[in-house]
C-alpha cells in the first residue's frame, strides 16, 4: 500500500459504520508497520479493496482490515482477497490464522464458509470506578508461567475458548503468553491464583479487561479490585469482555457490573493452515 492511497481509503470507508470506520485513523501507522503486509485490489489503477495481515506469534497470523468499495461488493472480491491472504500465510509457514470481528453477519458468513470457526463470542460488562480499596496484585513472569497448568481448572477458561480475546492479538493462554503478559504488567491475580484477569495495554476510556477467569468469592474480590484500579488511574470505570455463558456472571452482578452488550458482541475466529 502507498501512503498516497490515504484519500482513497477515506472514500472507501465513508459508508462503513455510518462514517465512523477506524481504519482512516490507523492507516498511516499500519502502512509504517514493517511487520505487516497490506494487500490491495485495484481496478483501472483505483483502489477498490484492501486487507492487512501481520504475525502475532511465531506460527500465528492475524487477519484484519478487510474493506471492499461499495461499488464492488457482492462480486466475489472479498472472498478472493481472503483466499489470497490465507494462501500467502500458509506458503510462509504459518499454522494458524486468527481474526476478530463485531456483529457482522455477511462477514461472519464469508469467513465461516472459508473454513474459519468461531473460537470465542462475548460481550462487554461495565462497572464504575470505586474508591477505598487496593488494586489487584500484578504477578511476575515466573509466577505467571506456573499458572498455565492450573488455568484449565478455573471457571470460565473453557468459555473463553482457552484464549485471551485481545481484539488486536487473540492468542491461546499458554505459558508463553502468560509470561509475556506478566512482563508487560497486564496480568491481575486473585488470591491463591484462583482468579485471573488480563488488561489491555491501551485505555480507550475505561480500564479495558479482555479476559476474567474465575468464580465465587475470590473472583468477586478480583473484580472489585479492578474497580479500585480504575479509580487509582482516574478512569471512569471498568470495561470487561465476558462470554455469554461465563459461570461467573452472577459474581459480576454481585459486585456492581452491568451487562452492556445488547448491541455488540465480539467474535474471534480461527483457521488452521496446516491441515
Amino acid at each position: 500500500m502507498r501512503p498516497a492511497d490515504r484519500e482513497r481509503v477515506v472514500e472507501l470507508t465513508a459508508d462503513i459504520w455510518e462514517g465512523h470506520d477506524y481504519l482512516p485513523q490507523v492507516f498511516d501507522a499500519w502502512v509504517a508497520d514493517p511487520a505487516a503486509d497490506f494487500m490491495a485490489a485495484e481496478e483501472d489503477g483505483v483502489l477498490v479493496g484492501l486487507q492487512r495481515v501481520r504475525p502475532i506469534a511465531p506460527r500465528v497470523m492475524f487477519y484484519e482490515g478487510l474493506r471492499v468499495a461499495s461499488t464492488h461488493r457482492r462480486q466475489g472480491l472479498a472472498r478472493r482477497m481472503v483466499r489470497a491472504a490465507v494462501d500467502s500465510a500458509r506458503a510462509a509457514g504459518f499454522q494458524h490464522m486468527r481474526l476478530v470481528t463485531g456483529d457482522n453477519p455477511p462477514s461472519q458468513g464469508l469467513f465461516e464458509s472459508e473454513g474459519f470457526r468461531e473460537l470465542f463470542q462475548g460481550a462487554p460488562w461495565r462497572a464504575r470506578r470505586q474508591e477505598g480499596g487496593d488494586p489487584p496484585r500484578i504477578p511476575g513472569a515466573a509466577e505467571a508461567e506456573a499458572l498455565a497448568d492450573r488455568l484449565g481448572g478455573l471457571a470460565g477458561f473453557d468459555q473463553y475458548g482457552g484464549l485471551n480475546p485481545d481484539w488486536q492479538s487473540p492468542l491461546d493462554l499458554d505459558s508463553a503468553l502468560l509470561a509475556r503478559l506478566a512482563g508487560e504488567g497486564r496480568l491481575r491475580l486473585g488470591a491463591g491464583g484462583r482468579a485471573l484477569a488480563v488488561v489491555q495495554p491501551e485505555t480507550l476510556r475505561d480500564l479495558n479487561v479482555s479476559c476474567a477467569i474465575g468464580s465465587g468469592g475470590v473472583f468477586q474480590d478480583l473484580l472489585m479490585a479492578l474497580r479500585f484500579e480504575a479509580d487509582s488511574q482516574d478512569l471512569p470505570g471498568v470495561w470487561l469482555l465476558a462470554p455469554d455463558d461465563h459461570p461467573g456472571l452472577d459474581d459480576l452482578r454481585a459486585v456492581g457490573y452491568d451487562f452492556d452488550g445488547d448491541d455488540f458482541h465480539l467474535h474471534v475466529y480461527g483457521l488452521r493452515l496446516d491441515s
